[in-house]
C-alpha cells in the first residue's frame, strides 16, 4: 500500500481521467493534488510539497516530456512518471524516471508509484 503522507501531483488536461486517477490513488492511500496543465503543475511544485509527479504524455501546449524536463531543471530529485495510452516510449522521455502505459491498469500504476517512492527515499537517505 501507499506510504503515509506521500503526495502525488497528477497532471492531465482531461477532467475525467484526472478525476479517476485521483480516486484510484487516494483509495490506495496517497495524498493527491491535481493540475489541468503543465503550467499549473509547475506552479504547484513551487509552492506545495510533492513527492512524485504523475503526468499524462499528450497534452496541448507543454507535453508530459517537456514538463518532466522542466521539473528536473527545477527539482532534480523529484520523481516524474509519464503515463500514456501509447505503448512506445517517446524519444525525449529521458527526463522522466519511468514511463507507464495506461493499458497496464490502476494496480500496476499504484505499485509502480510505491516502488519509485521507496527507491527515491532510499537514495535520499
Amino acid at each position: 500500500m501507499a506510504d503515509e503522507g506521500a503526495t502525488i501531483l497528477c497532471v492531465d488536461d482531461e477532467v475525467t481521467p484526472l478525476t479517476l486517477r485521483k480516486c484510484v490513488l487516494e483509495k490506495s492511500g496517497f495524498q493527491v493534488l491535481t493540475a489541468a496543465s503543465a503550467n499549473e503543475a509547475l506552479e504547484r511544485i513551487q509552492v506545495e510539497h510533492v513527492d512524485l509527479v504523475l503526468t499524462d504524455l499528450l497534452m496541448p501546449g507543454i507535453s508530459g516530456t517537456e514538463l518532466a524536463r522542466e521539473i528536473k531543471r527545477l527539482q532534480p530529485k523529484l520523481p516524474v512518471v509519464l503515463l500514456s495510452g501509447v505503448n512506445e516510449i517517446p524519444e525525449d522521455a529521458n527526463h522522466a524516471d519511468f514511463f507507464l502505459s495506461k493499458l497496464e491498469g490502476p494496480v500496476a500504476l499504484c505499485n509502480k508509484i510505491s516502488e519509485i517512492l521507496n527507491s527515491s527515499r532510499e537514495t535520499r537517505s
